[in-house]
């Protein structure tokens, strides 16, 4: 029984013990899954902070790396387009492609005649204008924008000026306002000048046609040439004279009669070059029909070798002034560009105005009214010579890039050099060359290139005076017919000044050349600029003056109060604030 009793004591403190145990090792177990769970927290959040460090570290590793390659990316760009501006002067005439058979000289340059002697075409490929491969360059972009902030600040500076100084704000519409006046009317006689032009294909179109009907050497198809060469040349004439006669009629405003002549002139040059180019195809197509039946390749040319009418429309549109039957396109139109382009040529036109109110009204204004001093009359002259230079780059930029780049893309043009980088040349050649390619391109094709080889026989100073003489007379014509008198300072400017600069600057050196060409600049537009206004304003107050043709003629600027040694008032610089 004793037995029995202890063995039950005994179990029973077995059950107690255990009892006790159980809860110990409970809490340890828990104890230890506790400090194994916070030990993978902290694990977790030091491996966390590790991939932030990490990711600081990659951060700063991508920004330091991505700025470095901005860097040599920037600087291999700018490599790039210097080379490119480098090799202007390795290439063709009008900065195209290499020629087969064109000698090279021996600075790099050409002698511009081919193996059978004639001289190089033009070749039109893909390419931007110079200044939108410059303003992707970073630094060249930040230069444009510094010279909009001065124009801003410029602006700027002269409205607040009025409004502290007068209570009102002078923003310079006037000239805007009184120049473009009566242009719905210049855009009625511009669409009777288009629709003249467009009535010349089917008139060229009948004469190609015409001349297959008659015998090969037959005197009725030399005739039958003979008197559509004289129809073209009256075409020519009659066009010129009522487009001026129409604009005298409705006598147009200033700037609304310039951008109407100029239209004139492009009119006639495209019809020119379009005629020039396609009669030598016409006339050998009669010849080519004589040995062989087959028929044109192309579906667009008729029988005759004549381009199609879209052809000759799409060349009327095109900003080019020389025809091909195909030029390099673009694949689509860049809308932004276009508007973008649109609001810079808004925005220099309203800016030039600005120019003239602000700047060089009130320094000629007073023409007219009383008696001239010489020495105020050197002071008008002498500050007039930053606004005009301002100015004449201000042109520029609408005319040859915002205005020309705009017109292209709208017509997927691709090949966009309007200009080269004028602005670099040493001599007045290079830039006469470089300023406006458009226009020179059309001078050299049709006039100095059909000069050398047929009319003068490689006489080529000949075929230069011709150049700038035609020059010359189409710039007289635009300005006196805009301003209704003649005052041939831009006649003397290129025919006279302008072949004597051609020699004078050939020997010069580039750094030399060059600040004597941009002095030669701005003092020939600021003289320009100067007796312009002066004859402008004195025509417009003194009295009595004819209507004659003489007196067109004759500048009234020296005789009615003109230049005296007495001074009887001064001219003040409106930037003066006195």
């Amino acid at each position: 029984m004793s037995s029995d009793t202890g063995s039950g004591s005994e179990s029973s403190g077995s059950s107690s013990s255990d009892g006790v145990t159980k809860p110990i090792v409970q809490n340890a177990i828990g104890d230890r899954a506790q400090r194994e769970y916070r030990e993978e927290i902290v694990k977790d959040m030091a491996i966390e902070k590790m991939k932030e460090k990490m990711d600081k570290i990659v951060t700063k590793l991508g920004k330091d790396i991505e700025q470095k390659m901005d860097i040599a990316v920037d600087d291999l760009f700018a490599e790039v387009k210097q080379f490119n501006l480098k090799n202007y002067e390795l290439k063709q005439l009008f900065n195209e492609k290499p020629v087969e058979g064109v000698k090279r000289g021996h600075h790099g340059g050409r002698k511009g005649a081919r193996s059978d002697g004639k001289l190089p075409e033009k070749e039109f490929i893909a390419r931007n204008s110079l200044l939108t491969d410059l303003f992707e360059v970073k630094h060249i972009k930040t230069i444009y924008h510094i010279f909009v902030v001065i124009l801003i600040i410029l602006f700027l500076n002269t409205v607040v000026h009025d409004f502290v100084d007068t209570g009102s704000i002078n923003l310079g519409f006037r000239p805007i306002v009184a120049g473009f006046g009566k242009f719905h009317i210049a855009l009625m006689l511009w669409s009777c000048m288009q629709m003249s032009t467009f009535l010349l294909y089917p008139c060229f179109r009948l004469w190609a046609g015409g001349r297959e009907r008659f015998a090969q050497a037959s005197s009725v198809r030399k005739l039958w040439d003979i008197v559509a060469l004289a129809l073209f040349v009256s075409y020519q004439c009659a066009f010129v004279v009522l487009s001026i006669k129409g604009l005298l009629w409705h006598d147009l405003p200033p700037a609304s009669s310039t951008a109407y002549l100029m239209e004139m002139t492009r009119f006639l040059m495209k019809a020119h070059a379009f005629i020039r180019s396609n009669a030598a195809r016409a006339l050998a197509a009669g010849a080519a029909k004589k040995h062989s039946e087959s028929k044109p390749t192309n579906p667009d040319t008729f029988r005759t070798g004549l381009p199609s009418f879209g052809k000759y429309a799409y060349f009327l549109f095109a900003p080019t002034l020389v025809y091909r039957d195909e030029y390099p396109r673009t694949k689509q139109i860049r809308w932004r560009i276009v508007a973008r382009h649109a609001l810079e040529v808004v925005g220099v036109i309203f800016y030039i105005s600005f120019i003239l109110e602000r700047f060089l009204a009130p320094l000629f204004e007073k023409f007219g009214h009383a008696k001239i001093s010489s020495g105020s009359f050197v002071l008008s002259l002498f500050g007039s010579i930053m606004p005009g230079s301002l100015s004449f780059l201000c042109a520029f930029y609408c005319l040859l890039h915002a205005w020309m780049n705009g017109s292209a893309e709208l017509l997927r043009f691709a090949d966009r050099m309007f200009y080269r980088d004028w602005w670099n040349e040493s001599t007045f050649a290079g830039y006469i060359r470089s300023w406006n390619v458009v226009v020179h391109d059309w001078l050299y094709t049709y006039v100095y290139k059909d000069c050398v080889e047929n009319v003068f026989r490689t006489c080529r100073p000949l075929a230069t005076v011709a150049v700038f003489t035609l020059s010359a007379v189409f710039h007289e014509v635009i300005l006196a017919f805009s301003f209704r008198f003649f005052y041939p300072v831009m006649f003397v400017q290129f025919e006279f000044m302008g072949l004597l600069l051609m020699f004078v600057t050939r020997g010069m050196g580039k750094d030399v050349g060059n600040v004597l060409l941009w002095l030669m600049l701005s003092i020939g537009n600021g003289l320009h600029l100067s007796l312009y206004n002066m004859e402008y304003y004195a025509r417009r107050n003194c009295p009595d003056i004819g209507n004659s043709v003489v007196d067109y003629l004759v500048p009234v600027s020296w005789s009615c109060n003109g230049i005296s040694h007495n001074q009887n008032w001064t001219i003040t610089a409106p930037w003066s604030m006195d």
